[in-house]
């Protein structure tokens, strides 16, 4: 209602494809390689007493398990320990040029089938509980334009239970940044919902 009172033409439904497939066949290896690569050059050029590449971040972890990982493990960091973490070799580039093609083609195609300037569409759920035991369902509209490369810009909408914020996010092509920036500024203009952050030692309602 605030984009159309805005002046903007709402099109419903215009919905990007969040594709499993690219995910665990290209996203997934690309991420893991750029990650082992990534973080092995941070830690060895980090100074300080510490683990200096992800085999012994790993082993750091599992020695001190009972304070690192009293409620969740490290499979992600051991998955992707178990690649080469080369960003040059033929078969990660490969991954990468294929998870980065899709994404693209997932947005653009959505821009393209509905004229659309821009994709408006919540962020992300409200944040779960920290002390949550169980998986929690999680969904975001961050991974395609992170994957493409594209702009994506992400402005306070709402309050979960009055406290939790919610977040609207605007996606575009490449090279779209201005056009989003100025959409971004009349809704945020139009929409003054933003509160200071502050500290909560539990939501209102929880013990």
């Amino acid at each position: 209602q605030r984009l159309r009172a805005l002046g903007a033409t709402v099109v419903e439904g215009a919905d990007v494809a969040d594709s499993k497939d690219m995910m665990q066949k290209d996203m997934l290896p690309a991420v893991l390689t750029e990650f082992k690569h990534d973080l092995n050059v941070y830690l060895a050029a980090t100074p300080g007493p510490h683990p200096k590449n992800l085999t012994e971040l790993i082993a750091f972890n599992k020695r001190n398990s009972t304070v690192e990982m009293p409620k969740f493990g490290q499979e992600l960091f051991e998955m992707a320990d178990k690649t080469d973490g080369d960003v040059n070799a033929p078969a990660y580039r490969q991954h990468r040029s294929a998870a980065t093609r899709q994404a693209r083609q997932a947005i653009d195609g959505v821009l393209a089938d509905h004229r659309l300037d821009a994709i408006v569409t919540p962020t992300s759920m409200p944040a779960p509980p920290v002390e949550a035991l169980e998986p929690t369902p999680f969904e975001s509209s961050t991974r395609n334009s992170a994957v493409a490369g594209y702009p994506h810009i992400t402005v306070p909408a709402g309050y979960a239970r009055d406290t939790l914020p919610l977040g609207v996010s605007f996606l575009g092509t490449r090279y779209s940044d201005a056009e989003l920036l100025s959409y971004v500024y009349a809704f945020e203009k139009a929409t003054p919902v933003r509160k200071a952050p502050a500290y909560l030692p539990t939501l209102p309602g929880r013990s």
